[in-house]
């Protein structure tokens, strides 16, 4: 059998081996072995069958293939100009196979470049003979027509402009010849193809059937089906067809019209597409065709933005008209003044009556055109301001005041913006009445009566805005306005409705960001004077120091907050001050060096701070006894040091280490020092690297925190700090491969604190420990084994070791990656497979004295798990969590609080797992719900899981229950707590609701 007999045969059964067939042949014309005359031959008795269609289709089907396997230069230009001809001589005759003719010809195209005259026949051909498009009911056969048309326009753009300027009718055909498509595939190419002609050729004369022929499609109501394997969108069409209909300013006088007319269309989603349309339209319109329309537009955009229906819709309406406007700006100044004459006209009419939700938008429009560039801010200032504050003048009403400075403040906020994006930028405008506006707003602050909140809080965003605006203001004016803000927050003492220090506060902030030297000068000596040496016990100074040290966001003036911070507390300590005034000094240093602005060189806290903050906070530490050492002061003298410390390189760290050892090994030997130093330690010690301590040292360090762990006082606080410092180590510090035999040497191994005569302390050390190792992950044999020693003694010790389950896995920022600890990334995973399903397991055989233990533990470490985490054994853990709601001792409610957590995320994302568990549910919920055995935070989850059950369970599930919950929330209703209350109303409705949905079924 020959190629062809064999394609023929293989064509409808196996298309695979047909191609195959096709590529051997390929191959064989590559190796000479096979004529392209004697190819076109045996081709020919089913390439002319009369009878059968299906053969022609396929013999021209079979010579696309063989050409689309050939490499370049096999075939010579003669032979493919042969080609060429006979598939369009085809074409004129016999449509069969159009698809593949249309194939065959780019193969051919690809095997070499054509001439003008042979591209202009092909498309010539095809228009000719093939009109229109939408005749062919295969989508495969449009579809490589399609391609061979956007690959023509694509690579012979000017073969085919000759063709468009030498043949007048061939336009018409060309533009009806796509009519009718359908296929989102072959819209896509088609859209992109007509941009040749839309954006390249001249089509004035036929640029109404152009842009009809795509506006037919608008809007684009296409949804995708469900998985489409080629990945076309809704909005992929609006993109393609959006460039077409702003692809050529001719199309201006049938696009305006019909997009305005269908903006009135009551589809949200159609009007969104028409002001996209628009905006695209202003950008790709030349602007003496958009000066045309700008007054016709602006009428109808303003409706969007003065009767707003959704805010997006306003939103887009007012960035076309900022594009409008930019567009003009760009060009003569004529049509800019046309279009802005009735946009300022109407603007000013609506300012007469302010406030309204009109002079609300007018604000919005003024920012939206002024932001658009600085001659149509200018003249925005020159047409508005005027009125705007021959108004102000003129009203005594605060109201009416209020809502034009709102105005006012939109168009300095379109000033600032410009400001960013293109520096001096012109503000003459704006200066002329800048004085004005600085007098009513200053006046306004601070005359204003207090109560008229948003008034003063407009006052005070304005004069932010207008300091921040570069020129606007004259230096001395710049002070004033930082006097007045100033003021506010140092003196203003109101409280409760009328309170806006805290905005003052972020006010003074942004106008330091504008003119930093000016609240240095004014704003820092005026917080010094507040602060006083040595103030009475009763004073409040927080208020004033918290504000000072938020000034610290702006570098230039960081050194110097930073610096009379650290002198202010040299003289409050020297003076001896009160400790709480101290500690607040230290906390605003503390917070400048978190969240401020200080300077760095390659990234990383300049190593300087350190020397000249921490090391005196450092030696005024190491001379003072023990007796004399305060617990929170020496945490923020820490949390100063970690900070600084913590990201300078190592040769940096080891010189402070080796500076510090000796006095820091003297007091570790004090047990009564180190008890009170630990605060400090632990933070000093968080901040280093692993690789900058000594081996031994460590290990003489870790021996001393576990002295203090297991023979310490009872002080709580101070045990916690301590067992935070064995994790630290542990983690960080001792080398995994010699876990053991040091932890052993330190007398703190698992295995022996946790002997029969188990004290509190070795049961928190061994946990500590645990902790520590687990969150490595480096020592993962060890960290399995101790962490099961735990849970074997849940059996025989008491509730207070099941607790201390619940600090396996909370949160601590001192094993931190920023503290350079070893944190695996699986840790919270390793420990739920490990200890969850032994609880559940003990949980089912154990007796009912020792089942609680293991119920706190579960619920220990569930608590502070994910979700996604704890999703795959929820079957398994409702029992367990039930039982847990059966838990009434006091100490038990963070425990019960856990377990509603849980319930309540179950509810929410998983209802059906609980489905069957619905009774036992929500008498558990009920009786969690009854105080005071149940704490106000534990009564008020519970009624929130409580309102979820009768909207995620099944109606039939819950109705049973519906006289039940509802009698016993009405003592819920009377709670002492208004957090109950109001969560019990909620519920109270959600369990209503069941009757009403009855009744609807009834």
């Amino acid at each position: 059998m020959s190629d062809i007999e064999l394609y023929l045969f293989e064509a409808d059964k196996n298309k695979m081996e047909a191609q195959r067939v096709a590529t051997q042949s390929a191959g064989r014309l590559e190796a000479k072995t096979l004529k392209l005359i004697d190819l076109i031959t045996s081709l020919e008795p089913y390439i002319n069958d009369k009878d059968d269609g299906s053969i022609r289709a396929k013999s021209v089907t079979y010579l696309a293939d063989v050409l689309s396997s050939l490499p370049p230069r096999v075939l010579s230009g003669q032979e493919r100009r042969l080609l060429c001809d006979f598939i369009l001589g085809r074409i004129e005759g016999d449509a069969e196979g159009i698809g593949a003719s249309a194939r065959a010809l780019i193969a051919l195209e690809g095997l070499g470049k054509w001439d003008a005259d042979t591209v202009q026949k092909v498309l010539r051909t095809f228009i000719d003979n093939t009109h229109p498009l939408r005749q062919f009911k295969l989508q495969t056969e449009r579809y490589a027509l399609v391609q061979l048309i956007d690959l023509l326009l694509a690579k012979y753009r000017d073969a085919l402009r000759q063709l468009h300027e030498s043949d007048h009718e061939f336009m018409t055909g060309f533009i009806s010849y796509f009519e009718g498509e359908k296929d989102p595939r072959n819209l896509m190419i088609i859209f992109s193809l007509l941009q040749v002609p839309m954006t390249e050729w001249d089509i004035h004369a036929c640029a109404q059937d152009l842009f009809d022929s795509v506006f037919n499609y608008f809007p684009i109501t296409f949804k995708p089906p469900p998985d489409d394997p080629y990945g076309i969108t809704a909005q992929d069409l609006k993109d393609r067809l959006r460039d077409c209909i702003a692809a050529n300013s001719d199309f201006a006088p049938y696009a305006f019209p019909q997009l305005l007319d269908k903006l009135d269309s009551t589809s949200m989603n159609t009007k969104r597409d028409v002001l996209h349309t628009i905006q695209a339209c202003v950008l790709g319109y030349e602007a003496k065709t958009i000066n045309l329309y700008s007054v016709t537009l602006w009428d109808a955009l303003k409706f969007e933005i003065l009767n707003v229906q959704e805010e997006d819709l306003a939103l887009e309406s007012l960035k076309a008209l900022g594009l409008i406007a930019a567009k003009f700006a760009e060009t003569a100044e004529g049509p800019l003044n046309a279009y802005l004459r009735p946009v300022i006209k109407e603007c000013n009419e609506h300012l007469e009556d302010a406030p309204t939700k009109q002079s609300e938008a007018t604000g919005r429009i003024l920012h939206a055109l002024a932001v658009s560039g600085p001659a149509v801010a200018d003249k925005i200032s020159k047409g508005v301001l005027p009125v705007l504050f021959s108004l102000y003048n003129g009203s005594q009403s605060i109201t009416k005041r209020r809502g034009l400075l709102d105005v006012f403040n939109h168009i300095v906020a379109a000033y600032v913006e410009l400001d960013e994006l293109q520096p001096n930028t012109n503000t003459e405008a704006l200066q002329a009445y800048a004085n004005d506006a600085l007098e009513a707003m200053i006046r306004a602050l601070v005359n204003a009566p207090k109560a008229e909140v948003s008034f003063r809080l407009a006052s005070l965003k304005g004069l932010t805005q207008l300091v921040s605006t570069r020129n606007a203001l004259s230096e001395k004016e710049g002070e004033r306005a930082v006097d007045t803000i100033t003021d506010m927050v140092l003196h203003e003492q109101f409280e409760g409705h009328g309170d806006i220090r805290a905005q003052a506060i972020k006010a003074l902030t942004d106008v330091a960001h504008s003119i930093p030297l000016v609240v240095r000068d004014r704003s820092v000596p005026a917080f010094m004077v507040e602060l006083l040496d040595n103030p009475s016990e009763g004073s409040v100074l927080a208020p004033v120091l918290e504000a000072f040290a938020q000034l610290s966001t702006e570098r230039q003036i960081f050194d110097t907050i930073a610096l009379r911070l650290k002198n202010k507390y040299g003289v409050a300590r020297h003076q001896g001050a009160p400790q709480q005034y101290q500690r607040s000094l230290l906390l605003a240093l503390l917070y400048a060096f978190t969240f401020g602005a200080p300077m760095r060189e390659d990234g990383i806290i300049r190593s300087a701070y350190y020397t000249e903050y921490a090391e005196p906070l450092l030696t005024d530490i190491a001379s003072r006894p023990a007796a004399e050492q305060d617990h929170s002061t020496l945490d923020i003298v820490g949390r100063i040091v970690n900070v600084l410390l913590r990201p300078q390189g190592v040769h940096f760290q080891s010189t402070v280490y080796n500076k510090n050892l000796q006095w820091l090994s003297s007091a570790g030997k004090d047990e009564m020092l180190a008890m009170a130093l630990a605060p400090f330690t632990l933070q000093y010690y968080a901040g280093m690297k692993a690789e900058v301590a000594d081996a031994e040292d460590i290990v003489s360090v870790l021996k001393a925190q576990a002295h203090l762990a297991l023979h310490a006082s009872s002080d709580p606080v101070g045990v916690s700090t301590v067992l935070r410092h064995l994790s630290l180590l542990v983690n960080k510090f001792i080398n995994p491969k010699t876990m053991q035999a040091t932890l052993e040497a330190s007398g703190i191994e698992v295995g022996v604190l946790l002997s029969a005569t188990a004290s509190s302390q070795a049961i928190g050390a061994a946990f500590a420990v645990v902790k520590g190792l687990l969150i490595q992950g480096k020592s993962g044999a060890l960290a399995t084994r101790y962490l099961q020693a735990l849970l074997d003694i849940l059996a025989s010790e008491g509730k207070d070791v099941a607790r201390h389950f619940a600090t396996l896995l909370a949160p601590d920022d001192i094993l931190s990656k920023e503290n350079h600890c070893l944190v695996s990334g699986l840790y919270k995973q390793k420990i739920f497979n490990q200890s969850v399903p032994f609880m559940i397991d003990a949980v089912r055989t154990a007796d009912a004295s020792i089942k609680p233990n293991y119920l706190i533990a579960l619920s220990g470490i569930l608590r502070w798990l994910p979700y996604s985490v704890i999703e795959p054994s929820l079957k398994s853990l409702i029992a367990p969590l039930l039982q847990t709601l059966d838990l009434n001792e006091p100490a038990e409610q963070e425990v019960k609080a856990s377990a509603l957590i849980i319930f309540e995320s179950l509810l929410m994302h998983d209802p059906t797992i609980v489905a069957e568990h619905t009774a036992s549910l929500v008498t558990r919920l009920l009786n969690s719900t009854a105080g005071p055995a149940n704490k106000a935070d534990v009564r008020a989850k519970a009624l929130q899981c409580l309102a979820l059950a009768p909207r995620q369970l099944k109606r039939e599930a819950v109705v049973p229950y519906r006289r039940q919950v509802v009698k016993r929330l009405q003592a819920c209703l009377d709670d002492t707590k208004r957090s109950v209350r109001t969560e019990a109303v909620k519920c109270r409705t959600a369990w209503l609701g069941l009757d009403e949905g009855n009744e609807d079924e009834e």
